[in-house]
This record gives C-alpha cells, sequence and structure tokens, in this order.
C-alpha cells in the first residue's frame, strides 16, 4: 500500500514540478513556487549518499529554494543528516479515507476558461499571491491528467489525482475569509463519492504536522498509514 501512495505522490508532483532522478532518490524542483516544501524536495531516497546530498543542495541553490529533504522509515539517512547541520523541520502525514459519506458533496469541475479562478483561490488559500501566473500555467498543462475543482461559494479548492486505483486528494485549500463554514469538508465529501462511483480503493491526502489539521481530518474518516519526516538547513 505504501508503494502505491508514494507512487501516488511522485506521479501529482512530476506534474507541477521539474523532476531530476540522482542516484537514490528523486529531486523535484519548480524555482517558480519558491520554498514551497511539497514541490521543492528531495525524496524517494533509498540510500545514504554524500555525493548526491551535494548534488541536491547545489540543484536547490541554483534553483534559489530551500532544501527540504523526506525521510521514510530511514533512520541512517536522518543520522547523516544531522551530522551534516541539517535540522527536522516537519512531519508529513499521509492519510486514507474509504468511508464514505451518505450524502455527496458539491463541486465545479475547472476547465481550460476557469483555470485564473482556482489559481486564484489556491493562492489566497495559501498566501501566495505571486504564484498565480506560474500556477495557472500549471493547470493549463495538467489539466488533462488532473481534476480541478471548487465549491459552489467559490471558497476552497482541491486537485483530484488518480493512480494506482487510489484517489489523491492535493491543494485542498480555502480562502481565510471563508473558513471553517464546511466548503473544504464538501470537497471532500464529493472526492470520497467519487472513489466509491469509480470503484477505486481509497481516497488518499496528505498533511504536514505544523498546519493542525490531523484531528480535523480524523473527523472527516480519515485514518493514517504513514510519515514523512522532513529536514532542512
Amino acid at each position: 500500500m505504501m508503494q502505491k501512495m508514494e507512487s501516488n505522490d511522485t506521479g501529482f508532483t512530476t506534474l507541477w514540478s521539474n523532476t531530476i532522478q540522482l542516484e537514490c532518490g528523486t529531486l523535484f524542483l519548480n524555482p517558480k513556487l519558491a520554498d514551497d516544501l511539497f514541490f521543492n524536495k528531495l525524496t524517494n531516497i533509498t540510500c545514504t549518499s554524500e555525493k548526491m546530498i551535494a548534488e541536491s543542495l547545489e540543484l536547490f541553490r541554483k534553483n534559489n529554494s530551500l532544501p527540504y529533504i523526506y525521510s521514510l522509515n530511514y533512520p541512517e539517512l536522518e543520522e547523516y543528516l544531522e551530522s551534516k547541520g541539517f535540522v527536522y523541520h516537519d512531519m508529513l502525514h499521509v492519510l486514507k479515507k474509504n468511508i464514505f459519506p451518505s450524502k455527496k458533496g458539491n463541486a465545479i469541475k475547472i476547465v481550460r476558461d476557469t483555470i485564473s479562478l482556482w489559481a486564484k483561490i489556491f493562492c489566497d488559500a495559501y498566501d501566495c499571491p505571486t504564484w498565480v501566473e506560474p500556477v495557472s500555467l500549471i493547470l493549463n498543462n495538467s489539466i488533462s491528467s488532473v481534476e480541478y475543482y471548487v465549491d459552489e461559494s467559490n471558497s476552497s479548492c482541491m486537485a483530484l489525482y488518480e493512480k494506482n486505483s487510489i484517489l489523491g486528494l492535493y491543494c485542498l485549500g480555502t480562502i481565510p475569509s471563508q473558513r471553517k463554514k464546511g466548503s473544504a469538508s464538501s470537497l471532500i465529501d464529493f472526492a470520497s463519492h467519487e472513489v466509491k462511483s469509480r470503484n477505486l480503493e481509497f481516497l488518499m491526502l496528505e498533511t504536514y504536522e505544523r498546519d493542525n489539521l490531523l484531528q480535523f481530518y480524523s473527523n472527516l474518516g480519515f485514518e493514517s498509514v504513514y510519515q514523512k519526516k522532513i529536514f532542512t538547513i
């Protein structure tokens, strides 16, 4: 299950970032989304390589991005990173849900003519107003592979990516003035019903510990599957 979920994550991230295969890891970089720890990261690491870490640091530097390195149950890598001056930054929790609500939430699917709406909601939600143009370009290039939705009030957005019989829910966000009104929950309900109607295994979602949303997702029926530690320098 973990391997399939990681493949879903990698597949989606590839559509938003440039992908570089290193010695024993995958480096994602998008200089137009500078310092974003999801779209700029070294992950899928399978060995402790001083050469690879040094190479990734140089590529992060050239792209003017902070280096984020993800560790999936790899204590040896974590000890090595700490010996080189890296510090623990955050934890990414990978969740799944295969319980479906009785009522299907409403959602509006984005088409090419409404890409700017999704980009504006996303950038308002994540407080990155200068990213509207690059995010719009990403959607234009990926809309044939990813389904983008907003709720009926144009308050929340999400992306759905299907791979390995899993529906991955990414980029869920709500503009600050409209939070705690149920719009994000409605999109999650919609996504859950899509899992059921497509006969997929479950809905997958990732959340950072610093966002303090684990209880919110637990209340909606998500359960934790595994975690990834994130280090930076």
